[in-house]
């Protein structure tokens, strides 16, 4: 089987250092290694092709590989890896029939040192409702686990879990520099200033998108807290002690 990813981003060359010793990987990109001369190369030599460009240019990209699908037609699988689905589920309109297409969500980070045992979340396209099933046992065949979302609930929910924290890292260094904590901060504040350094490493384009795509999750989380300020008593109730203490272990090895 050969893989065709189109982008050389971080992402993509994760993708290519845990799938390399398994499968034949190859690059279109415009900008970085590219093994193949046009997008319509990369389709036609590739079995999977997986769009792994910038937030940006992804759905002209789905959208071009549908015209190539239209032309050529054959059997491949077809997914992107973008972080929020509003931006790229029409893109997927006019893929030809034998084409099996989804949306999937890797719930990790270029970081990564292995795919194996990873989250992956499989958005459905609408009207195709069954691609993803065979899009979801290419996942699992790479040692992937997997969700299923509508685009609508996945979206909602990684404005959650990951526009919120990258507000409030960001929010944290931005009023730790502002007002000097470093000079006095501890173990909480090296944490929250590590974290929001941490988001940094993505691209301003890709941060901006995300706040921006989040901004009802953050107004929510906001109001939330204006409503609900934290109750340390309560919280404690829900949660067994061995939980609490685990957690403290782990977050003084994050630090190390």
């Amino acid at each position: 089987m050969r893989i065709g990813i189109a982008g050389y981003g971080r992402m993509g060359r994760l993708f290519e250092r845990c799938l390399g010793g398994r499968f034949e990987v190859i690059f279109y990109s415009e900008h970085g290694r590219s093994d193949v001369g046009s997008l319509e190369e990369l389709y036609l030599e590739s079995d999977v092709i997986i769009v792994a460009s910038s937030i940006g240019s992804t759905p002209e990209r789905l959208k071009k590989l549908a015209e190539i699908s239209r032309e050529h037609g054959g059997k491949k699988i077809v997914f992107d890896i973008a972080t929020f689905k509003s931006l790229v589920i029409e893109a997927y309109a006019g893929f030809d029939e034998e084409t099996r297409a989804a949306s999937v969500h890797p719930m990790f980070g270029p970081g990564a040192k292995t795919i194996e045992g990873k989250r992956f979340i499989v958005v459905p396209i609408p009207g195709r409702e069954e691609d993803a099933e065979e899009v979801a046992d290419f996942i699992r065949s790479i040692g992937g686990n997997v969700s299923f979302l509508d685009w609508k609930t996945h979206d909602r929910l990684m404005g959650f879990v990951i526009g919120v924290p990258y507000f409030i890292g960001l929010s944290y260094l931005s009023l730790s520099r502002e007002l000097g904590l470093g000079e006095f901060g501890g173990t909480s504040w090296a944490f929250l200033e590590t974290y929001g350094k941490a988001v940094l490493h993505d691209s301003p384009d890709f941060i901006r998108e995300v706040l921006n795509l989040s901004r009802e999750q953050i107004e929510e989380f906001l109001d939330f807290l204006r409503k609900n300020p934290p109750d340390p008593e309560r919280l404690r109730e829900k949660l067994e002690w061995e939980e609490i203490e685990a957690a403290y272990e782990r977050f003084y090895k994050a630090l190390e």
